[in-house]
């Protein structure tokens, strides 16, 4: 907290953390970002302020969904189907009920006016042997985690998802765009292709604060206990295993951001100079996103976006008969033993070892538990 706040600030902060429901702690927030300081040396603090508002109107929508899926009314909740979820998120008429039309058979309008989709619109994408769901997420605009256009209700639908695309209307400024969706996601606490920061935090009855790897963190241990005695914790065991920031721990702390995969999507690649904007986006955002664009094939395309995934297909088989019709489907990475606790958790707790077609060697070698298994392997478990 900057030296200089003003002493309005320091009894909403009071406010804050003395409040008991999330309209309390919204109220005390928005008090805190309109008498804090406006100057260069507060603008990491407004930051944080804006950011924690936004979680916590996210947090306030999802209550609200909840009642309203138990009472009846129409829902933002989309239920899981198939091997992934993919949420298209895109600005108005950026061009995501079309993508939802042509590689699903979801019946959906397409309109040219803003806001065409008032809720939620799945449909399954057959790609080989396997379906993923992609979601038509409303539109988000700028401000949306705010409570700007249609609220946080559309952002609460892509925190819930396996990954995001990024949908973005080559025929409009594109970059920019892709910058409102990054803003409005990370406002929510959706941090895209990034993984959490390695801190443990084991709350405890007594015992006080234990740090380990308190210099990891800048400002070292005296940072840590003032944003733990923040949140009120006073006794916990703290465990920092790589560099980060205090922001970085006051995340870990909340546990409220989400990594799924995310990928960017150019829609209207017919419209002028739209491989040169292709381009662009690729320099400026191909370190963090694949990108990829409606001039491919169908077909293409969705090879293109179950890849972004990352996802593998494994075929189970007993002795002496065919591999399974339909596959499981895992994370890249996933070993024997994964696929031993995805047909029955007794497999797992009697296996002995599987037999491998595809990555091996040769056909049928016979591998250990911790073996991991590439796309389109065949395994034989053997209890």
């Amino acid at each position: 907290m900057p030296a200089n706040v003003t002493p309005e600030y320091k009894k909403a902060e009071e406010r804050y953390l003395q409040a008991r429901t999330l309209e309390e702690k919204i109220k005390a927030t928005e008090e805190m970002i309109r008498v804090a300081p406006k100057h260069k040396g507060s603008e990491k603090l407004l930051k944080t302020l804006k950011h924690r508002l936004a979680k916590l109107r996210l947090e306030l929508e999802e209550k609200r969904e909840k009642k309203i899926g138990r009472g009846g009314g129409p829902s933002f909740s989309v239920k899981k189907e198939g091997a992934a979820q993919v949420a298209l998120v895109g600005l108005p008429n950026s061009g995501k009920s079309k993508i939802l039309r042509d590689l699903t058979s979801a019946r959906v309008e397409v309109a040219d006016y803003p806001f065409t989709t008032r809720c939620p619109v799945p449909g399954m994408m057959q790609f080989e042997d396997v379906q993923v769901q992609l979601v038509e997420v409303p539109a988000i605009v700028e401000g949306s985690s705010y409570g700007r256009g249609l609220g946080a209700r559309p952002l609460s639908v892509a925190r819930n998802a396996d990954a995001i695309a990024l949908v973005v209307d080559a025929s409009d400024e594109p970059v920019n765009q892709i910058r409102i969706l990054l803003n409005e996601l990370e406002a929510v606490g959706v941090k895209l292709n990034c993984r959490p920061p390695k801190v443990s935090i084991e709350k405890r009855s007594s015992g006080g604060i234990e740090i380990k790897g308190a210099k990891l963190v800048e400002g070292g241990e005296v940072e840590i206990k003032r944003i733990l005695q923040e949140h009120r914790i006073h006794n916990a065991f703290v465990v920092i295993e790589e560099p980060i920031t205090p922001e970085d721990f006051e995340e870990a702390l909340s546990e409220s951001n989400v990594y799924p995969r995310g990928f960017i999507l150019l829609t209207k690649f017919d419209t002028p100079n739209a491989a040169e904007k292709l381009e662009v986006i690729r320099r400026e955002f191909g370190g963090l996103l694949e990108v990829l664009h409606t001039g491919e094939k169908p077909d293409d395309l969705k090879r293109r976006i179950y890849q972004q995934l990352d996802l593998i297909r494994v075929y189970t088989k007993k002795p002496d008969e065919k591999p399974a019709g339909r596959p499981l489907v895992l994370p890249r990475g996933s070993t024997v033993m994964d696929v031993a606790r995805s047909v029955h958790k007794d497999f797992a707790k009697e296996l002995k070892f599987a037999r491998v077609w595809g990555s091996t060697r040769f056909p049928g070698q016979q591998v250990t538990r911790d073996y991991v298994l590439e796309d389109r392997d065949v395994v034989e478990l053997h209890i």
